[in-house]
């Protein structure tokens, strides 16, 4: 799992955002769509808007992130199923 490399946790979504202005794409139908992550910070949604030139390397460390989700509950599990069995095996009965 070290391997693995930076990740981000949180949602990252693509967003329209709308403003208004006179020369803006949106007032002509043509929204920008803005990369957005999303998280948790002490309980309350905090978003962060990404730039274009650091879009590709949040979506990667957003599923570098999935991916160690991933692996943990694998890891999890096997070490789960070692508790179980080694419960099995000290009973007597």
């Amino acid at each position: 799992m070290r391997k693995l490399g930076p990740m981000i946790e949180g949602s990252v979504i693509f967003r329209e955002m709308n403003y208004g202005k006179p020369n803006c794409k949106c007032t002509k139908g043509e929204s920008p769509l803005y990369l957005c992550i999303i998280y948790k910070e002490k309980g309350e949604s905090k978003t962060i808007y990404v730039d274009e030139r650091s879009q590709a390397k949040a979506l990667v460390r957003s599923r570098t992130y999935k991916k160690f989700k991933e692996l943990l509950r694998e890891y999890s599990k096997v070490n789960l199923g070692l508790l179980k069995s080694n419960k099995r095996v000290g009973k007597k009965g």
